[in-house]
């Protein structure tokens, strides 16, 4: 899990948190509130792209995601220089290696073309927490990197530069010399992003032997088969649950197998027997199969980025939707997650009336600011707030009392 987080000059984050040598706490769900243009998204995307190190090329990240390298860097900093820092707590992974505390920074340097300037990974043993061992050090192409195995450093030139040298282990034979560098790695591999799901997405047929929803919905019938056939148990308790949310639905059949083309088919009860196809169900109803189909997975991502899953949902399911978040952060190692979200809900906020230490509000103080981020557990007018506005704090963001409300501030 992700303890704590700076980002230096990414897209409209200039630098957050604003002191040198500090970051933001994070806890198993993370919800970040604020006006448009302030940097929510640009936060998750932060976050997501630690992935693109660990690919063959960050240039891989970047296609995939229809980027170009000019347009990362914060446009009112003269220094291009992008810096990432993180720290996490991570559990043994299923050899039993791994546990304890690893800061990683690494930065992307600015030249004409991608390359990683800096790149170091430190690790404390989970019964050794003062005992930081360094396991990765990189300035440009020169890196050296800790062979665990024979208690011996050796120094090595990249050429791949816009890679960590984590991208170039390979976990079968150097998962005894560099055991915690690859769990680091695997861990960060894990992370997934999901967009504001789109329903035409959503409800489209897939085929393959998919087990992830994409980033925009993709692959949804798939995954649901896939589950169906593999793992009957936990489809029965995914068809159990969404009949909670929706008694009227007695059943979810997907019509194709293997390979072939797959579709998702909702049975309703409600005086007469009827099916319904994907695309006569409700854009609702499948952003809610979406993320509830999440909990019944094997294998879940290990930090989970969402854009406003409250769309499309009606608010009196919006608890729902947020007890299905709190409960990914709550599944048993190793398929225990770590989520963050934005919203622009204030019936979402409610939720975390008794939690405001998972709320994170950023706002940008002045017109041509970046982005900044204040926990809401830490505003001074928090106490007060919540003598006037029994069990609602998104009445009083809505109010503008917490801040982190449309439109900007000017002097």
């Amino acid at each position: 899990m992700i303890t704590g987080f700076a980002i230096k000059n990414f897209k409209n984050l200039a630098q957050i948190p604003p002191g040198e040598g500090e970051l933001v706490p994070f806890g198993p769900l993370n919800v970040l509130i604020g006006p448009n243009g302030c940097g929510k998204s640009s936060l998750l995307q932060a976050i997501d792209f630690l992935r693109a190190f660990f690919r063959s090329s960050a240039e891989v990240y970047l296609q995939e995601r229809g980027w170009n390298y000019r347009d990362l860097p914060n446009l009112r900093e003269s220094n291009k220089l992008i810096r990432w820092e993180l720290k996490a707590n991570l559990e043994a992974n299923k050899f039993g290696k791994g546990a304890g505390t690893y800061h990683y920074v690494v930065t992307l340097q600015p030249r004409k073309h991608l390359g990683i300037g800096e790149e170091h990974l430190t690790w404390a043993p989970a019964n050794e927490p003062h005992a930081s061992i360094t396991l990765i050090e990189r300035k440009g192409r020169t890196c050296t990197i800790l062979d665990r195995f024979h208690d011996a450093a050796t120094t090595r030139e990249m050429f791949r530069l816009p890679a960590s040298i984590l991208s170039t282990l390979d976990a079968g034979p150097d998962r005894v010399r560099y055991p915690e560098a690859l769990h680091f790695r695997e861990w960060v591999e894990g992370f997934r992003s999901f967009l504001i799901w789109d329903p035409k997405i959503l409800r489209a047929p897939s085929r393959g032997k998919h087990v992830e929803i994409g980033q925009s919905g993709e692959n949804l019938a798939t995954v649901i088969g896939q589950l169906k056939d593999r793992s009957p148990a936990s489809f029965e308790k995914l068809v159990r649950r969404i009949r909670r949310l929706f008694p009227t639905i007695s059943d979810i059949s997907i019509s194709g197998r293997g390979w072939g083309w797959r579709h998702i088919n909702l049975h309703e009860t409600n005086g007469k027997k009827a099916v319904f196809n994907s695309q006569q169900m409700s854009d609702g109803i499948l952003r809610l199969l979406a993320v509830t189909t999440l909990l019944y997975l094997d294998e879940i991502p290990t930090v989970l980025t969402f854009e406003e899953p409250e769309n499309g949902v009606h608010p009196q399911l919006l608890r729902e939707v947020v007890q299905i978040l709190r409960e990914l952060t709550q599944r048993k190692p190793p398929n225990r997650c770590q989520v963050f979200l934005t919203t622009h809900s204030p019936y979402v906020l409610d939720e975390f009336y008794d939690h405001p230490e998972e709320v994170y509000c950023m706002d940008r103080p002045e017109p041509q600011a970046g982005g900044r981020v204040i926990r809401l557990s830490d505003k001074a007018q928090l106490a007060g707030v919540r003598q006037h506005f029994e069990k609602s704090l998104g009445e009083a963001w809505v109010s503008g009392l917490l801040g982190a409300s449309a439109g900007m501030r000017t002097k």
